[in-house]
């Protein structure tokens, strides 16, 4: 999918638009220092197949009040109203962005394919990555990397106002976070305190041999 909002602000692309049609996509202007912002959390999109095939094996695990919540991340689950907010503050302060939308290849690869299509590096921090305590909570149970698991219904944002966008989001109740930077180089590139790793596109499907 691409297309452009109303005010042709935001240019929104997903994984299969770039893979399948990447001569014919208008590429926005980013340079480098723009922020990396997601909106929302990693891994809904997985955390919701494993708790709809193994509801049993969570309700014997944890709390009634907690399985029920993991259920809940079904409202978030879809990028429409983190795309509607975000263009409502991108229409306010006359900015453009790049807009991808995370799907069954996770945040990692994302990120990667982000990178690629911008043509610029990216760099990002893990522990700033948003993720609910129940996508970690499930994880955990079935032995899945969140970050390499399907992520639709988050978003990855290039601007060049990010921390004014997240404040803006976050007092609308959404769940963001400015998460990097774009670099002048080609490096994707994902920190957590001294180890660095190199993002690399979706090769083996995180949950093939769960669902």
């Amino acid at each position: 999918m691409i297309y452009l909002k109303p005010e042709d602000t935001t240019i929104v692309v997903s994984s299969y638009c770039i893979k399948e049609n990447k001569d014919e996509l208008e590429k926005p202007i980013v340079r480098p220092g723009m922020d990396v912002v997601m909106v929302g959390s990693i891994s809904v999109g997985a955390t919701l197949s494993l708790a709809k095939k193994y509801e049993s094996v969570l309700r014997d695990k944890f709390s009634t009040s907690f399985v029920d919540g993991v259920f809940e991340l079904e409202k978030v689950s879809t990028t429409n109203m983190y795309l509607k907010m975000a263009q409502d503050f991108l229409s306010s302060v006359n900015e453009k962005a790049l807009v991808y939308e995370i799907g069954s290849e996770g945040a990692f690869a994302g990120l990667f394919e982000t990178s690629k299509f911008m043509g610029k590096g990216i760099e990002v921090e893990i522990p700033d990555i948003p993720v609910w305590q129940e996508v970690v909570e499930v994880a955990e149970v079935f032995d899945v990397n969140p970050y390499k698991a399907d992520g639709t219904g988050a978003l990855i944002i290039v601007c060049n106002r990010g921390s004014d966008m997240v404040e803006y989001l976050t007092d609308e109740g959404l769940f963001a976070s400015v998460i990097g930077t774009v670099t002048d180089n080609n490096d994707k590139i994902a920190r957590n305190g001294d180890e660095v790793r190199y993002l690399e596109p979706t090769r083996v499907e995180e949950l093939a041999n769960l669902l």
